[in-house]
């Protein structure tokens, strides 16, 4: 067995392509093999098949090539045209996507109204329609994107304080493959344990649509769609920052999706530090420039970028040569 096939095997059975209980087609890029070892890990489980860094690196690199949208994914209806409507029970368990994450990653979680903590079975048939034995009405999150603390209570004007992020954002998935998958595949990646995570509201605000490294951005209407602008996204708490690449690269691998050559680049770096032992530390060059990591990959192909950032490098560059003859 060749390295590459060796690696494709791993991430296969690290991620898992068709989960327990489930059916319809694969996902996209499996093959039976890799169905029949995915078997072993419950849909409810999925959140913990993120590979460690440099399994994670390597999978990074058998991605295939990425395969950019044509159009806008607001031309498919958006959201609910091309990946089902928000939080559908796709387990049938009866018990919706947003409360199941909900009661994962928060900690003194209340299932009940009732006065005190009420565990999930004392509040059996005490919840909303849409999770009727398990709803999380209170609870506490330690952020992993900021390293706050936030106080969870649901209610119209509350629940917004945490919200469920898809770490490989629904719009990046369409525009990066997802546009060509089929519909019960988007369905599952919409709603698969591994590609969300319970945040603070503010920062998932703030990401938006972005991967690490760029944003698809602008509509097909308006002649400004690109499946690769912006300026990419991490979460601004840097111990978070190997766990983040290193699970959104387990979304990648389990679905085959390509992404752009930035992104690709900024996940390797970090990817590349947490394997050395480090916290995903960006580089020297970058953090002189101020950009995060990818920030210069991304520039070779986005003049926006490239120009203010070699402006920038060559005022530095002169400055420290001015300062190093003053010293002399």
């Amino acid at each position: 067995m060749t390295v590459a096939a060796a690696l494709a095997v791993l991430v296969a059975l690290a991620c898992g392509i068709v989960p327990v209980g489930l059916t319809g087609p694969a996902y996209a890029g499996s093959s039976a093999a890799a169905g029949e070892t995915a078997s072993a890990t419950a849909w409810d489980e999925r959140g913990s098949l993120v590979l460690p860094p440099r399994e994670a690196l390597a999978a990074l690199d058998l991605l295939p090539a990425d395969s950019p949208a044509a159009v806008s994914w607001a031309q498919g209806g958006s959201r609910t045209g091309w990946f089902g409507k928000a939080w559908e029970d796709v387990d049938a368990d009866g018990c919706d996507t947003r409360n199941e994450i909900l009661a994962r990653d928060l900690a003194e979680v209340d299932f009940s109204r009732a006065p005190g903590l009420q565990t999930a079975e004392q509040g059996r048939g005490e919840g909303a329609s849409v999770c009727p034995d398990a709803t999380v009405w209170t609870g506490v999150l330690h952020d992993p994107y900021t390293g706050e603390q936030i106080t969870f209570q649901r209610g119209q004007d509350t629940s917004a304080a945490v919200q469920i992020d898809h770490v490989v954002p629904l719009s990046y998935l369409y525009a990066h493959g997802a546009w060509s998958w089929d519909q019960r595949t988007r369905l599952l990646v919409a709603n698969d344990p591994l590609n969300l995570l319970a945040v603070d509201g503010e920062a998932n605000s703030a990401k938006g649509a972005c991967g690490p490294a760029t944003c698809p951005v602008g509509t097909s209407e308006t002649g400004t769609w690109l499946t690769a602008g912006g300026s990419g996204w991490w979460p601004p708490e840097p111990a978070f920052r190997c766990e983040y690449a290193q699970r959104f690269v387990s979304v990648l691998a389990a679905y085959r999706l390509g992404v752009p050559d930035a992104d690709r680049q900024a996940l390797a770096e970090v990817l590349s530090s947490c394997t050395a032992g480090g916290e995903g530390q960006v580089s020297w060059l970058e953090r002189l420039s101020g950009q995060r990591p990818g920030a210069l990959a991304q520039a070779a192909t986005h003049p926006s970028v490239a120009l203010p950032l070699a402006a920038g490098l060559a005022l530095t560059g002169g400055a420290l040569v001015l300062w190093y003859r003053h010293r002399r």
